[in-house]
C-alpha cells in the first residue's frame, strides 16, 4: 500500500481497501488466529500517519485518532477479545462496525474533497 500511495493513490481509497480487505478475510473464517491476524493489520499505521508525521491536527482522520472512543479503537477492543474467543462469538456484531467504519472513512474522504475545492 505504501508503494501505492507513493505512486499517487488515494490514501482515502487504500485505506478504505484495507478495511474491505479485512472484513472479507474475517467473513471467511472465525478462528482466532484470523482475528489476531486482523488485529495486527488494523493496527498498522495508515498512509495519513506518513504523510501527516508530526502535524496530526491537519490531518483528516485525526478525530477518529485521538478519540479512544471512536469506532476504530471499539474495533481494535472488539478484535483483541475475538482473538481470543473468535469462534466463540457470532461474526456479525465486528462485521457490521467494519461496514459502518468503511462507510464513515467515505464520509471523511467526501468532506476532505470538498474542503479541498
Amino acid at each position: 500500500m505504501e508503494q501505492r500511495h507513493k505512486k499517487g493513490e488515494d490514501p482515502f481509497s487504500l485505506a478504505i481497501e484495507k478495511w474491505i480487505r479485512i472484513h472479507d478475510f474475517l467473513q471467511e473464517k472465525s478462528v482466532p488466529a484470523r482475528y489476531r491476524e486482523a488485529f495486527h493489520c488494523a493496527a498498522t499505521k495508515i498512509l495519513f500517519c506518513l504523510d501527516y508525521k508530526g502535524r496530526c491536527l491537519l490531518c483528516p482522520l485525526e478525530p477518529v485518532c485521538s478519540d479512544d472512543q471512536s469506532l476504530y479503537y471499539q474495533i481494535m477492543r472488539h478484535l483483541q477479545v475475538y482473538s481470543l474467543a473468535g469462534s466463540l462469538l457470532p461474526r456479525s456484531p465486528i462485521l457490521e462496525m467494519i461496514d459502518t467504519y468503511i462507510r464513515e472513512l467515505r464520509g471523511h474522504r467526501r468532506d476532505w474533497v470538498r474542503k479541498s475545492n
